[in-house]
């Protein structure tokens, strides 16, 4: 487990890769975040003024805000989202959308301080660039809410 704490420097990117099986709680915000191959790995993240790169991450469980999620070759992910523009995939499947959960109290602020509103998310605006008919894509769902995580521990490392 990692734990990247409050009040780091929100003007750089931040990058997570090769890894497997972990929980990382981002308690900072940052430009930018990537995830390049993780595997199993349960991924907090204080919402990001920019965008959220993934690709090539499989079975994880991503709970992320952002301006702009893009998507790469990913399997099998959940992912908790507050997006400010549609989420894009790409080369994906079996990936799940739910809405981003609220956000612990010592984060206060944290989606306006990343430019963020609470009461615009697209979280289920889904563009999958593999998938361009007007029928719903097979290669992502919305996350039943009986099949959802019902809270976040931000606090556990």
């Amino acid at each position: 487990s990692q734990v990247r704490p409050a009040g780091g420097d929100g003007a750089g990117e931040y990058c997570l890769e090769e890894l497997q099986r972990c929980r990382v709680t981002l308690l900072s915000s940052s430009r930018a975040l990537w995830l390049r191959n993780l595997t199993g790995c349960t991924v907090l993240a204080a919402p990001v003024a920019g965008a959220v790169y993934v690709s090539d991450c499989a079975d994880c469980t991503l709970v992320l805000g952002c301006r702009q999620l893009r998507v790469h070759t990913s399997n099998g992910c959940s992912f908790y989202l507050h997006a400010a523009s549609n989420p894009i995939i790409e080369g994906c499947d079996a990936l799940s959308f739910a809405p981003y959960p609220p956000l612990p109290p010592s984060l206060p602020g944290a989606l306006e301080a990343a430019g963020l509103r609470a009461d615009a998310n697209l979280w289920d605006r889904v563009d999958d660039f593999h998938w361009i008919k007007a029928q719903q894509s097979p290669h992502w769902a919305v996350l039943p809410e009986a099949r959802r995580i019902a809270e976040f521990d931000w606090t556990r490392p």
